[in-house]
């Protein structure tokens, strides 16, 4: 019965019925507001632009917004360029809601929600596969890599951004690490001659001018390859379970449908 007919056959006015019943069937399911952090460095096509104190803007913005408009929800939507170490601890105090992207390392997994499958992140749920790679001055014959052992002088050192996957990485192979401020500042150490390897992500690298590509040369395989994430503080999953597996839904099929990959998203 509803509340109309409920208040006629009591002879309740409507208003009056209104007051003593609450709202009706309320949505609790949607959050009034999202804050959401991004990473305060370019990383092309998913983030554009050098300047850290102007609005975010690329694809991931744009396919954050389009995640929560399909979820059915309109929360006021709040977005901050932040480094990388702070977005995180933010995340994991439940300062910010959702870390627009992220590899999936186990600090994540430990501080924060991710789509889980079978004790691991989902890879049907990532929304972008993303590889990352040495890259090494284009005119060096002392550095070689083939899949398994990373050779060149003792004393050589490895350019990694603030990255948790990637620095783990290093110190998995015992890779002497050149830790950067970001993305960029690595690269731009390799460019300069500051820094004779580096791992930068190939999607970025694709990106740069044809002076800088024409400076360095990429080793292959990739050092690693995975999916992109976004993960979400464990206080907005306890309390918006079902906007969120719908936001990671979304997610991952914008990604998907801009890289053309045909796997399909876990529904």
């Amino acid at each position: 019965m509803s509340l109309r007919s409920a208040a006629s056959v009591l002879g309740l006015p409507l208003s009056l019925a209104l007051l003593l019943g609450g709202p009706v069937q309320a949505d609790t399911r949607c959050p009034a507001e999202l804050r959401v952090g991004v990473l305060d460095y370019e990383l092309a096509p998913l983030l554009l632009g050098q300047d850290k104190s102007a609005p975010p803007v690329g694809r991931l913005i744009d396919w954050i917004h389009q995640a929560v408009a399909r979820s059915g929800c309109k929360p006021r939507m709040n977005l901050q360029r932040l480094p990388i170490s702070r977005g995180r601890d933010l995340l994991f105090r439940g300062e910010i809601d959702i870390w627009g992207v992220a590899f999936p390392g186990a600090e994540l997994i430990a501080g924060s929600s991710l789509p889980m499958q079978d004790g691991a992140p989902d890879p049907q749920l990532g929304f972008y596969l993303s590889s990352y790679s040495l890259y090494i001055e284009a005119g060096s014959q002392q550095i070689s890599w083939d899949g398994l052992t990373l050779r060149g002088p003792d004393d050589m050192r490895v350019g990694v951004a603030p990255v948790p996957a990637l620095r783990a990485l290093l110190a998995e192979r015992n890779w002497m690490a050149e830790n950067g401020l970001d993305t960029q500042n690595v690269l731009n150490k390799l460019v300069s001659g500051r820094s004779a390897v580096a791992i930068l992500p190939d999607m970025v690298m694709a990106t740069q001018t044809s002076e800088v590509q024409s400076r360095v040369r990429r080793l292959s395989p990739p050092v690693l390859t995975s999916w992109y994430y976004s993960p979400i503080s464990k206080d907005l999953f306890a309390r918006h379970p079902a906007f969120v597996r719908t936001f990671w839904l979304e997610m991952c099929r914008a990604g998907r449908a801009e890289q053309r990959n045909k796997t399909p998203c876990r529904e």
